[in-house]
């Protein structure tokens, strides 16, 4: 596939695993304000939720 295709879906393009970041990090931060946790707990939250949203997603067969 050519990399400079304008047209390609998101599903092709290499950014689509950033999308399990951003959910991790968003988990992260929400668990960082609702629950006034430390940082490292959070964003160790952030991560299994991340990585469960993959999951899902790749038991679904989107990846």
């Amino acid at each position: 596939m050519d990399p400079n295709n304008v047209g390609r879906s998101f599903r092709e393009s290499p950014w689509r695993y950033s999308q399990f970041v951003i959910v991790g990090l968003i988990l992260a931060m929400l668990v960082r304000w609702l629950a006034d946790a430390d940082w490292l707990v959070s964003l160790a939250i952030g991560t299994v939720g991340g990585i469960g949203y993959f999951l899902l997603e790749k038991k679904r067969g989107v990846i």
